[in-house]
């Protein structure tokens, strides 16, 4: 290396007569760009309560406390500190109800880039492949090559049958056992919460978990048994630190129940993967991924397991509930947010929902973009070069290390209330996840959080994204038809332990048993809780808008608002502007009055519009002056609902004695007022 020359040792001194800011001076420039409003302005707090600030220096830079002392990992993800890093699994999910045309969707994914397929399964069709017997299996898996493509099940109800029919598939394929890396997705207690009911009570339950783990542990040595997948507590509103104490509790209590089954501690993790979801706050999600690294690596050594076995597999998958029916194509932004954080995060595999996930089965268009959404990200973004591309930020370690704290806590509360199991079955985890969905209902009604193409600039003119809408029904029942031809027994099957059961199951399978026969062998004294709530963020909104398509197709028309401007377009413009696109949130057609300075005019201009909605919007120093008066006059001329676009105060009492009904402003319950709105006009009957 050479030394620099003079000119490059003055270009490099050319900062040299300013002095170095500090905090104190970039305070004093935020302060005077506030113009006094307070700093703390800034500073937000996420749902756990934790500040996310505008400024991170060095001395934010997060470190483990005496909580979380003992080795702390490397958090960044899929490979060691000091090495380059490397590509993450390209996961598609697989949801058509027929298997048949659910393998063809999977062999077109993998032969356009995706290296491993998500199984979701659902025996009445309505949200996975329906798997009735081993022939809708064999029909599902049809060329795939499950020795090179990672598969993994989400049997969305009993976990066992699916699992011993690829148990079979692989057998009769003559496949390796230990080329076989997937993983059978047994996840009880996830799948407990999300329906509410299982076959067998709590005990059984989870010794069959373990059944399971035992013969995988000792035939498919490559492969993972369970999947704690935290999506059905996200999808009921839980925070991030709530979603990943709920991950480490659920993880605890299979490893409680493996190693009393009699695996070791060290065979018990190597059975374990988490789904995480990550959604549009890219630094949180970022967070939330590294977090459970740690989480997870201190659970372990806490447990006696050995270095080597003290991570876990984190599988990313973008957030339903962020997902929109409405304005869907803001559903690539989402996804695109959420997978890069998934990459940053270090995330073994990432899973891309396509933009219709929300609507209904994705087109062929969705799943293309959902796929290459991730091989953009990977191939020419190149995010997988780079080993922990998050590692050093100051926001990020200090969010990372705040997080951990306040997961570990909710974590240790569980744990306390007798773990995961028990806090299903007396409602105390359901209890926390409601409350957190409470406040941020809340923020969505008031849209402090906002919802692009929802709450937040609609188009109501958009048009609707065509879907697939097989017929279920006839395709349950040419399963069941198909199963009915299925004459293997499963009548004597042993009790869980050791992996008998399951080598039982895989027996039966090959005998070519029905789910139907296995479930009804398996089933015993049924289980049942109240299940956890599944929403969507814009699902509230989204019900307005649907209300308002109905009265439009029976009316021509959809209901109107009318803006009645005062005064000049200066005037009246931004407050014109902010109430257009609250009442379109509605699916109102709003109708803008010209402007004018006089009562006589704008009540001209409001009979005219023929609507029985108003809403005033002008200067406050206007307001003053003509408002009451045109609010007297507009109740006059039959308008049944007068709302003034300003925020209440001292004039509030004077306007409602005229006959303001209400008042919009940002932060106000818009949720409510759209309502209203609408009851008034019988457009939600």
């Amino acid at each position: 290396m050479t030394s620099p020359t003079q000119a490059d040792q003055d270009l490099l001194a050319l900062a040299g007569d300013f002095a170095e800011p500090g905090h104190d001076a970039w305070m004093a420039v935020v302060e005077k760009s506030l113009g006094g409003r307070p700093y703390e302005k800034l500073t937000k707090k996420s749902y756990d309560g934790i500040a996310l600030k505008p400024l991170y220096t060095k001395a934010n830079d997060g470190r483990v406390s005496a909580a979380m002392s003992g080795p702390t990992p490397f958090t960044g993800g899929r490979s060691a500190p000091g090495s380059t890093g490397t590509e993450w699994d390209v996961r598609c999910l697989s949801s058509h109800p027929d298997p048949a045309e659910a393998n063809r969707q999977i062999l077109l994914d993998l032969e356009k880039g995706a290296t491993s397929i998500w199984l979701k399964l659902d025996l009445t069709g309505r949200s996975g492949t329906i798997i009735k017997s081993r022939a809708d299996m064999d029909a599902l898996l049809d060329g795939v090559l499950l020795d090179l493509a990672t598969v993994v099940l989400d049997p969305g109800g009993p976990s066992l049958p699916p699992a011993a029919y690829v148990m079979d598939i692989l057998s009769r394929r003559s496949v390796a056992p230990d080329a076989f890396i997937g993983n059978f997705g047994a996840d009880p207690l996830s799948t407990l919460a999300a329906v509410g009911k299982v076959i067998v009570p709590m005990d059984t339950l989870l010794g069959r978990m373990a059944d399971l783990a035992a013969h995988v542990s000792t035939t498919y040595v490559s492969a993972k048994a369970l999947n704690v997948s935290t999506v059905a507590y996200h999808n009921a509103g839980c925070s991030e630190a709530q979603e990943l104490g709920i991950a480490m509790a659920t993880a605890v209590e299979y490893l409680r129940r493996m190693t009393e089954a009699g695996l070791t501690v060290d065979n018990a993790c190597r059975q374990m993967a988490f789904t995480l979801t990550c959604d549009a706050d890219i630094f949180l999600s970022v967070a939330k991924l590294r977090v459970v690294r740690r989480l997870w690596t201190r659970v372990a050594e806490a447990s006696g397991a050995s270095e080597a076995n003290q991570t876990a597999p984190i599988y990313a998958v973008t957030a339903p509930r962020m997902f929109s029916q409405r304005d869907p194509w803001v559903n690539i932004l989402r996804g695109t947010a959420a997978c890069f954080a998934g990459a940053v995060g270090g995330a073994d595999s990432v899973t891309v929902l396509p933009l219709e996930s929300a609507i209904g089965l994705p087109t062929k268009f969705g799943r293309r973009i959902a796929r290459n959404t991730q091989i953009v990200l990977q191939e020419e973004s190149a995010l997988s070069r780079v080993a922990d591309p998050a590692g050093g930020s100051w926001m990020v370690e200090s969010l990372t290390h705040e997080l951990a704290e306040t997961a570990w806590g909710i974590f240790q509360n569980i744990e306390a209330g007798g773990g995961l199991a028990a806090s299903l079955e007396n409602g105390s985890v359901a209890d926390m996840v409601a409350a957190t969905e409470i406040e941020r209902a809340r923020n969505i009604a008031t849209r402090k959080d906002p919802i692009t193409g929802v709450s937040e600039f609609p188009n109501i003119a958009e048009k609707t994204v065509d879907v697939e809408e097989p017929d279920a029904a006839t395709l349950v029942a040419a399963a069941e038809e198909r199963a009915a031809k299925a004459n293997g027994t499963a009548s004597s099957l042993p009790g869980h332990g050791d992996g008998a059961l399951m080598t039982a199951l895989v027996e039966a399978a090959h005998d070519d048993a029905s789910a139907a026969t296995i479930g009804a062998a398996l089933r015993g004294s049924p289980l049942e809780i109240k299940p956890l709530p599944q929403h969507r963020l814009a699902e509230h909104f989204e019900s307005l808008r649907d209300a308002s398509d109905r009265w439009t197709e029976t009316y021509g028309q959809r209901s109107r608002v009318f803006l009645a401007n005062i005064g000049a377009i200066a005037d009246f413009t931004a407050r014109a502007t902010f109430a257009r696109n609250l009442f379109e949130a509605g699916g109102f057609d709003v109708i803008s009055g010209a402007g004018g300075n006089t009562v006589a005019d704008i009540v001209g201009d409001f009979k005219e519009s023929g609507t029985p909605v108003v809403v005033i919007c002008s200067t406050d120093t206007i307001y003053s002056d003509l408002a009451q008066d045109l609010a007297k006059a507009l109740k006059k001329s039959d308008a049944t609902l007068v709302y003034v676009a300003t925020r209440p105060g001292e004039t509030e009492a004077g306007l409602r004695e005229a006959g303001i009904d209400g008042f919009i402003f940002r932060g106000a319950d818009v949720l409510n007022i759209l309502t209203d709105a609408q009851e008034c006009l019988g457009v939600s009957q």
